[in-house]
């Protein structure tokens, strides 16, 4: 009985042929998408979150700013609705639905308060900003978030009303600038 058969060796020309086309097209995939989310749309193909879901939250929670000062969320987002936001550079969905947070950001950032928070290194956050264009603002967690916002997936997006009730949860990516999240906030801010 012989180690190398004629199966042997024709598996082992074609594993050197299919494992080097598989981990480059995987890798052209997912570099493609984390980019621009196959689409150049605020959203890049992705479907709105679902609309609305109220529970309570108690935000006294710390998020450090870039820069490593210490900001307390319900005093941060006092009398104002809140859109929190949990993400990684790393995250495909989460880069993907960044163009609709920025545009979101751009409509409603004077009426709300904007806090996308990454566990990365402070660097690693600001380079991506600045390479990607994005002007929204940017924390590091310093601590664990409240129980009602400790979700396992990102991205993980929270509406928060100024009273503490979380209006909308989405957990994966979204198309955050679609008519009906803006038609929803314009009626929670009484923008209607």
């Amino acid at each position: 009985m012989s180690i190398i058969n004629r199966s042997s060796v024709l598996g082992l020309i074609v594993g050197f042929i299919a494992f080097p086309l598989l981990l480059w097209g995987g890798a052209y995939v997912y570099v493609k998408f984390a980019s621009d989310g196959f689409g150049s749309g605020g959203g890049a193909g992705l479907s709105p979150p679902e609309l609305p879901a109220e529970t309570g939250v108690n935000l006294d929670w710390t998020v450090k700013t870039l820069d490593g000062a210490e900001l307390n969320l319900a005093e941060h987002a006092r009398g104002k609705t809140l859109f929190l936001n949990f993400w990684a550079t790393w995250c495909g969905p989460c880069v993907a639905e960044m163009p609709s947070i920025e545009k979101l950001y751009s409509q409603f950032g004077s009426d709300m308060v904007f806090v996308c928070v990454s566990n990365e290194q402070a660097v690693t956050l600001k380079k991506f900003m600045d390479v990607k264009k994005f002007s929204f603002p940017v924390f590091i967690t310093s601590a664990n978030p409240p129980r009602e916002l400790n979700e396992t997936a990102i991205p993980a997006t929270f509406i928060i009303s100024p009273e503490g009730n979380i209006l909308l949860k989405h957990v994966g990516g979204a198309d955050w600038a679609h008519e009906s999240v803006v038609g929803f906030l314009r009626e929670k801010l009484g923008r209607g």
